[in-house]
This record gives C-alpha cells, structure tokens and sequence, in this order.
C-alpha cells in the first residue's frame, strides 16, 4: 500500500471539497461547511465533513484494497456497534454500507461514520492516565469476545506473519535496526502460537487508534486489520501502543493495569502470561521493522517515526515475567 503520499491512495484525487459535497448529498447531511483531510493511519484516506447537520467522519479506501476487504470492514463496524463497543457507528442508505462516486474520472469507494468530537489520541502529548488505560482493556475484552466470522486478512504488521515480513524486509532495513530485530526474530521462533487461546482481537489497539472524546470516555476505532489471532497478541499490541513513558517503572505499572483489567473479563492463563514478554518484543520488533523499511526505502512521515522510536524504546526495555504482578 502507498504510506507517505495520502493522495496517492486515492489517484491523487485533489478536488475533496467536491468529494465532500457528493457525500453530503447522498447521506442528505444537509449543506457543505467544510471539510479537512485527517493526516492519520498507514492505509486510507481520512477525512472530517462539517455540515448544516453536524459533523461525520468518512474513510476513502485506498484505490489497492478490494471490494471484498471493503465489504469486510463495514461488516464487522456494524457487528462491533451491535455488541455496545464503544465505537463509532457506521452510517447506511437504503441498506448500503458503502458508497461509491465518481470524482475527477476516478471510482472512489466511502464509509461515513460517527464523527467523535474529541481528540486523537496520538496527539495528545501526554501519558494515558490508569483510567483511560482500564476502559481501554474493558472494550478490548468486548471485541475479543464477539464472534464475527469474517475471512482472514492478511496484516504485514501482525507477528503471526513475522518470518514472511523478516525474510522480505530486513535486508532493507537501517543497519542498527537489523540487530535488534534479529536478536528478537529468533526469540519469536522459540514461540509455540498453538498453545495461545485464539479470539478476534482488533489487533491495532494503539494511540492513533483511538479517540478520547469531551466526556474523557476512550473510543476505539479502525478495525481494518481484525482477525483471528492469538489473543495475547491483542493484550501486547495495546503495551506497546499505549503505556510507554519515559520512565520503566511507570511503563510497567501501565503493562499490569492493562493485564489486570483485561483479565477481570478474560482469564489470561500462565502460558499467555509467560510468553508475553517474548510476544511484547516481536511485536516491538515488527514495528522496528516495518518502520525501518519504510524510512530506509520511501519517504518517512510523523506517525513512522514515533512508531520506529517507540519500537526501539520497547525492545530495550528489557520487559520480562519479574514484571507481570500476576505471575509475583
């Protein structure tokens, strides 16, 4: 998919004042006030429509994905809000979850959702406080535990795809980022994955993916890359997505709020709980990876380099079992 240039992912359709109003007149939001293009996330193109009706937020997929992935996501957005996810719902005219225009020669596909009136999280420029961490866990135990039986979906950033993304990628990565995911690499492989309980976790629970709204209540969104996946993987992906400060101690603290909470509503057995420092590291070290490659071989961005930092940070942390309170 194309990371850098946003427009790119939508055959650099220029004229989005235009794309706006063609929404507002199918949803009949009423007139145009305005519209702004939202400069997050690795795969499609974001933006926010003001209207004489209120606010929305629209999702252009990205020209690479298919109608079957497109159709996948407005499935499983519907599947989510009917379990009371704290999540923004989807929008449909006359049963249809998707719209499909024309604009400047160009067939563009759309989902409109609740617009949240609040704040990325990512932008924040804070650390999450323990409250926002436990609602956090507390939604995720409610994805985990829906069945949505939707097909798989290949994500390059999981690390049940470790060994394809390694043997394409590290050659081409920076030189002081090979080491570290090397050393971490053959770690993942010691891994026995059929021993882990599997459930459909989002599998993206991280700052950019989530919003805290004017009631400081957290909304998760963007569940592009949900599949069926060992569950662990859901409880270390929103780690190292969400609890990292400058400091180790406040950083652990963080890791346990988040185990502890998660497995009020979800029993983490000892095998989860063994192996999660071994499964913080791969997925710190799938970020390094991807990120690397994407700065070694493209042009960087904001959003890449906070996760390659925070993916160095991660690894050298050192996480093991001494810090999981459950296992003390």
């Amino acid at each position: 998919m194309e990371y850098v240039n946003f427009y790119e992912r939508i055959h650099n359709v220029k004229n989005l004042k235009l794309l706006a109003e063609r929404i507002c007149q199918h949803y009949n939001l009423g007139d145009l006030i305005g519209q702004k293009h939202i400069e997050v996330g690795y795969e499609d193109f974001n933006m926010e429509i003001e209207t004489t009706t209120g606010k929305y937020f629209a999702k252009i997929f990205n020209k690479s994905r298919p109608q079957r992935e497109q159709m996948r996501l407005a499935e499983i957005l519907k599947k989510t809000v009917s379990n009371q996810v704290r999540t923004p719902k989807i929008y449909e005219v006359d049963g249809d979850t998707i719209f499909t225009v024309e604009i400047e020669n160009v067939k563009l596909s759309i989902i409109l959702m609740e617009y949240i009136d609040g704040e990325n999280m990512l932008f924040l420029n804070r650390d999450f406080r323990r409250e926002e961490l436990r609602q956090v866990a507390t939604e995720m135990a409610k994805i985990d535990s829906i069945d949505y039986k939707v097909e798989p979906y290949y994500d390059e950033w999981t690390i049940t795809n470790f060994k394809n993304e390694y043997d394409k990628k590290i050659s081409k990565c920076l030189k002081d980022d090979k080491d570290l995911i090397t050393k971490v690499y053959a770690e993942w492989k010691k891994v026995d994955f059929s021993k882990f309980k599997k459930a459909y976790v989002h599998g993206d629970i991280i700052k950019s993916n989530l919003i805290l709204d004017k009631d400081d209540l957290v909304w998760i969104i963007d569940f592009s890359v949900l599949n069926y996946l060992p569950r662990i993987i859901e409880l270390a992906v929103s780690m190292f997505g969400l609890c990292m400060t400058d400091t180790r101690e406040k950083t652990i603290d963080n890791f346990n709020i988040i185990i502890e909470e998660y497995d009020k509503h979800l029993k983490i057995d000892d095998y989860e709980l063994e192996q999660l420092p071994n499964v913080f590291n791969s997925i710190c070290a799938m970020n390094v990876l991807q990120t690397s490659f994407i700065k070694n071989t493209d042009e960087t961005f904001e959003e890449n380099e906070h996760w390659l930092t925070e993916g160095r940070r991660g690894i050298n942390l050192k996480f093991t079992t001494k810090d999981i309170r459950m296992l003390n």
